[in-house]
């Protein structure tokens, strides 16, 4: 018995002193139908659930931005829940995350920590203006390649908490186009499918923030159960989905066998 306690003592001190500070870079590869040639190797850089406010601080953003920015990724996404229940940090937060830099530019859609308790939606979406980033909320854009006539269509919905909406997230989008969705919940793929997405990037998971050998994540939030981890091809679709673990934490500031990750996902034309 005194062995086993020994041990959950040690993984208690591991995830709450040590692995949750323990930022790694995933490279994943991602093979789209439909991709335009010129993208073929596009890189975008995709993190998500910082959590601000809840065992992380605006300082401890540092290593993400260097990090991020020394890969050089052509595009930088946020998939939500920049803060966790308050908003005392948000402008030192936004000073950092401005820091980031990509060429095609930097886009963010909010999550459920950032609409619902003591949060302001609108005081996080100017944040999200403030560190640079091009908030999506029920809107999509163009994204033009900077030396041939082809294009992605990046679309940012609302989240699940606030009703989105989604006719005007998916509004004027032709057929046969490359939609890249940035919507929190990952388990919303099932309907996103219906909307023509090829790609969803997601997050809200946690990877389940603390996971078990053999058994993997302990407990997933509502939403974040059928598409939990990685890149998964949607039910009944050729659509794919990437589900990030995220930075931060919430309810308990401890990570064990879950590491906090940021992602490169390389485009490739399938």
């Amino acid at each position: 018995m005194a062995g086993i306690g020994g041990l959950m003592l040690l993984a208690g001190l591991d995830a709450f002193f040590i692995e949750r500070h323990m930022l790694r870079r995933q490279d994943v590869t991602v093979p789209l139908a439909g991709l335009p040639d010129a993208f073929n190797g596009f890189r975008i850089a995709h993190f998500s659930d910082l959590h601000i406010g809840h065992g992380l601080a605006a300082d401890d953003l540092e290593s993400l931005v260097q990090k991020v920015n020394s890969a050089k990724p052509d595009m930088i996404v946020f998939t939500g829940d920049l803060v966790d229940d308050g908003m005392e940090e948000l402008v030192a937060a936004a000073q950092v995350l401005s820091r980031l830099q990509a060429p095609y530019g930097k886009y963010a859609v909010l999550g459920n920590h950032d609409v619902r308790g003591h949060v302001d939606p609108d005081r996080i979406i100017k944040a999200h203006q403030d560190a640079g980033f091009i908030p999506l909320v029920n809107r999509n854009l163009t994204i033009r390649h900077r030396t041939v006539d082809e294009r992605l269509i990046v679309a940012g919905l609302d989240d699940y908490w606030r009703d989105p909406d989604w006719e005007a997230a998916f509004s004027g989008i032709g057929k046969g186009e490359c939609v890249i969705a940035l919507i929190h919940e990952p388990d919303l793929a099932d309907r996103a499918k219906e909307y023509g997405v090829t790609l969803q990037l997601s997050g809200h998971s946690h990877g389940g923030q603390v996971r078990l050998p053999f058994v993997g994540g302990v407990l997933y939030p509502p939403y974040a159960r059928k598409y939990p981890d990685g890149l998964q091809r949607v039910e009944n679709s050729e659509m794919l989905i990437h589900t990030s673990r995220g930075i931060g934490t919430t309810i308990l500031p401890i990570r064990f066998l879950c590491r906090p990750e940021w992602y490169m996902l390389t485009l490739r034309k399938k």
